[in-house]
């Protein structure tokens, strides 16, 4: 009895210390990545001669501190329309993110549901596109805008401008077929009885509301999962608005934190740091809150593949 009391004791105080280790671990990779976040949050209260002029530490402590550059985040300033680019952002998120949703679902829809001729060899050749870097569309996408038929000065197929530096550069070259999404929808669209779609059919449905009040219910983890990596990744995008706009009304944060910088930078003076920084925190966090509060469902909408048969 002494000897099984001694190695419960000594299996316990295994167990705890091996808690303890994972704990620790755990509390420094956190730390290691929130570690960013803190020290932006800790630059913004910098000025721009401090901050030039200090040698940071750790944590660096500005010795006077200053709101303005959380003001400037906020309310905008003579040389920076925050608002602007905060609403561009906003709207073009929106948009994409219905976009995304409604053709993953119509695309997996008509892949996992309808019989038609050449399907699979389509598939395929959608899912080979998955393979092409984004880097390597960026040339034949800028083409393809500036050489749009009969917009911007264009006749046919040369000169003008196309629909660069314009709203339609989001409307028509932003929303795109979402490949990951019409794939998730598709294997989970082949899960579900057909029973379902013949039942509902038997009590008078038509085929809209068998696609929106049978089928659709059942794919919302996955659309839900299709609709925050869409906001994320287009929240996120700097390339378009950078590469295809050049107009300040149409910029969105991202990429207007990019040509801020040209503008807190004076003829031979320093960048304004501080005030970078601070607006690539203000970036980070709808970011970081979508990801929080949502992040459930990006793994329900992963593990969840409808019903089995």
């Amino acid at each position: 009895m002494a000897a099984t009391a001694l190695s419960t004791k000594t299996t316990r105080r295994r167990i705890k210390t091996s808690h303890l280790l994972a704990h620790l671990v755990l509390a420094g990779v956190g730390f290691t990545l929130l570690y960013p976040l803190i020290f932006m949050i800790m630059a913004g209260f910098f000025t721009k001669d401090e901050f030039a002029s200090r040698i940071l530490g750790l944590f660096p402590i500005a010795h006077e501190p200053t709101w303005w550059n959380f003001k400037v985040l906020v309310m905008g300033s003579s040389d920076s329309h925050i608002q602007l680019y905060v609403r561009n952002s906003l709207i073009r998120t929106i948009y994409s993110t219905i976009c995304a949703v409604l053709t993953s679902f119509l695309g997996g829809y008509a892949f996992g549901r309808l019989r038609f001729k050449g399907k699979e060899g389509l598939f395929l050749a959608l899912l080979a596109t998955q393979m092409i870097p984004g880097v390597v569309a960026l040339m034949p996408t800028y083409l393809q805008l500036a050489r749009w038929p009969f917009a911007g000065g264009n006749d046919v197929f040369t000169g003008g401008t196309g629909i660069l530096n314009t709203w339609w550069v989001y409307l028509i070259g932003g929303p795109a077929i979402n490949i990951m999404g019409t794939f998730l929808v598709k294997q989970s669209m082949e899960k579900v009885p057909i029973e379902l779609d013949e039942a509902a059919k038997v009590d008078g449905a038509g085929p809209f509301r068998i696609l929106f009040q049978v089928l659709f219910p059942l794919q919302l983890p996955i659309m839900a999962y299709i609709a925050i990596t869409t906001a994320l990744g287009t929240w996120n995008d700097f390339a378009t608005p950078f590469f295809y706009t050049s107009s300040d009304r149409l910029q969105t944060l991202p990429a207007a934190i990019t040509r801020l910088t040209a503008a807190a930078t004076g003829a031979f003076g320093t960048p304004n740091y501080p005030l970078i920084i601070t607006l690539g925190l203000g970036t980070t966090i709808p970011a970081l809150l979508i990801f929080f509060f949502f992040q459930k469902y990006i793994v329900q909408g992963l593990a969840n593949t409808g019903i089995k048969g």
